[in-house]
Formats: structure tokens, sequence, C-alpha cells
């Protein structure tokens, strides 16, 4: 394995969006999920992605692989994974992909492994198809992998079935499969869902570990600000089907410049806040995106909204150089508002 040495940012494209549209038909009407996703995830990068529940982030990682579930549907868009095509993909590349260069680690790994099989007989199906091993070679190689994320006897664990693991053990059973066929890029779907804030911490440090320790690219869905704070380069803000603000992690952190985007660290619990200080909300709840209406989907909770806001929809474009000279707002940083956050109004 080898251990990453140069820049993220230096490093070549190995996914690409360009204008993602991801749709769902009900009763009457569609639910338009994703809508105009445009990202870019460097080999070695690790990326963020945070927003309300709602926003699009889970649906965006499964239209990665084509895995969104029916009847959803990719409406438009181009999805390309180290220069090919992957929504042209045949299925049969489609299986070599998914886990093979792709590993996803889902949000609930209870309700994703088969109850009724051993934890074995995951790895062997995976094994078996991406790297044709044997089945002698494919227990060897699980319990290397078990080993790895910090199972305990993993000989025995694996003829055991997933109902027998606690949670953390659970989670780390499928960061082992997911890495099982060393992908080139690992997707990680809210992977502390449910786990107490001890197991989540060492879940993470494992997450690091493994994705440093192969010079993985990765994304991390994830709600919560402080995860992204603490293990990614970059991040991305979904709301509504839509990037609101995308930026290095140290620039979005310090010069924060979208309405939505302040909201949601505002809405950060901190230890040094006065005992007396209620803690900040956003109004409102996310909108259920029936209809692409224009203007900004944010508008109806937002305390800057304006006219334009409401009518004109504002496109995703590159801030500036700030006039204080200060070297932050590179062309890292992009944000889709009409009337920006100034730094003096981050507190």
């Amino acid at each position: 394995m080898s251990t990453a040495t140069t820049n993220p940012a230096e490093h070549p494209a190995l996914l690409e969006i360009d204008d993602l549209r991801v749709s769902f038909p009900l009763e009457r009407g569609m639910l338009y999920a994703v809508r105009g996703l445009d990202l870019t995830v460097r080999a070695g990068e690790r990326l963020g992605v945070v927003g309300e529940s709602g926003s699009g982030k889970s649906v965006s990682a499964a239209a990665i692989a084509r895995m969104v579930p029916a009847p959803g549907r990719i409406s438009s868009g181009h999805i390309r994974f180290d220069g090919s095509d992957v929504i042209g993909l045949p299925e049969r590349d489609l299986r070599r992909l998914r886990g093979g260069q792709i590993g996803m680690i889902p949000q609930s790994p209870q309700t994703s492994m088969n109850p009724v099989i051993t934890i074995e007989a995951h790895f062997q199906e995976a094994l078996a198809l991406h790297l044709g091993l044997s089945k002698a070679q494919s227990s060897d190689r699980t319990i290397e992998l078990l080993r790895s994320v910090g199972i305990p006897d993993p000989g025995s664990r694996m003829r055991g079935y997933q109902h027998q693991l606690s949670g953390g053990m659970r989670q780390r059973v499928m960061i082992a499969l997911a890495i099982a066929c060393e992908p080139r890029l690992l997707i990680a779907d809210e992977p502390t869902t449910a786990l107490d804030v001890t197991i989540q911490a060492q879940i993470l440090e494992l997450f690091d570990r493994l994705v440093a320790e192969s010079d993985l690219a990765s994304i991390l869905i994830t709600h919560n600000l402080g995860i992204v704070a603490g293990h990614c380069d970059r991040v991305v803000v979904m709301y509504a089907g839509k990037v609101m603000e995308t930026a290095t992690v140290a620039e979005l952190f310090a010069r924060p410049s979208h309405p939505y985007t302040l909201g949601l660290l505002r809405c950060v619990p901190r230890l040094t806040a006065a005992r007396t200080r209620t803690f900040a909300t956003i109004p409102g709840s996310p909108p259920r995106v029936t209809e692409d209406a224009p203007g900004c989907p944010f508008a109806p909770r937002c305390d800057r909204v304006t006219a334009q806001c409401r009518t004109e929809t504002p496109e995703l474009l590159r801030i500036g150089a700030r006039a204080d000279g200060s070297g932050f707002a590179s062309g890292e940083h992009s944000v889709a508002c009409w009337h920006p956050v100034e730094f003096g109004e981050v507190a």
C-alpha cells in the first residue's frame, strides 16, 4: 500500500459529474431529487458532502455507481469515472465497477447485509467476482481484512451472521467489504449513523487510516460539520438537490459565503457558548422538490431573501479575491447565491 505524498489538488480527476439530474415519478408529478449536480473528485482527495435530510446527498452517491433505487432514474447528465462514461456502461461492466473500482459503505449495515448467509460468504462473492480468488484464498483474505479493521478473532467471526455482531462491528465488516477488492474510490454514506460517540470516533479513525494507507479518493456523506472539519480536504454543501457552496474545508469554515452554510455552522453546539444561549436553528424545513421552479431553493427560509432570489436561479460561480487581500476565496471556492455573506458578517 502506498501513502499519498502530494497535494490531492495536483492529482488528475478520478470522478467527474456534469449536470446530473435524478428524479422519482410520483402518483401525481415528479420528485426532483438531484438537480444539476456538478462535482469533481481527484485521486487521493477526501471530499465531504453535507446538508440536511432530503438534500440529495445519498441519491447522488447512488447515482455514481448507477444504483438509484427504483423507480428513480438518472434523467440527464454525465458521470465519468477514470475517463469512462458510467451512464453508458453495460450491466456486466457495471458489476465490475461496483465493489471493484468503487467501494461503498452504506448508511445501515444491518439492512445492507444478507441475514441468512455468513460474513465469510459476503466476502467470497465479492472476491471471486472482482479478484478471481478461490474459496481457500477468499477465506485467508477475509481473515486479513477483518483483522485490519479491528475485529477480534476474525476466523470465528467470519463464520457467524450479521445479527451476532454489535452495530460497531457490523460497520467494521462493511468497511472491510468496501475495501476488499482495493477500489480507487470509497463512498461512505453516513458511516456513523446510530453509533455512540466513542464508536463513531473509532470508525472515523479507521476510515481515515484506510484511506491514507491506500491513497484512496473518498466521498464522506454526513450531517455533521464537525466530522467534515476533521476528516475531509474539500466540502460540498447541498440543499434541495443543488450545490449551494463548495470550497476547501479551511476556507469554508473561515469564510462561509452562502446563508445556508452559515446557518448550518451556527447550529453547531459550542462548549464555549454561554449557558443562557439557546441553540440556533434554521427556520422552516427543506422543500420536497416536486417541480423544478426558478429561484433559489433556500429563499423561503433565508433572512436575506429579495424578489430576485424568488424568481431567478443563481448559478454556482467562483468567488473573486477578497478586498482584504487575504488570499482566501480562490478558484476552489464557489457559491450559488445572489447575496453572499460577507466576511465581517460571520459570527
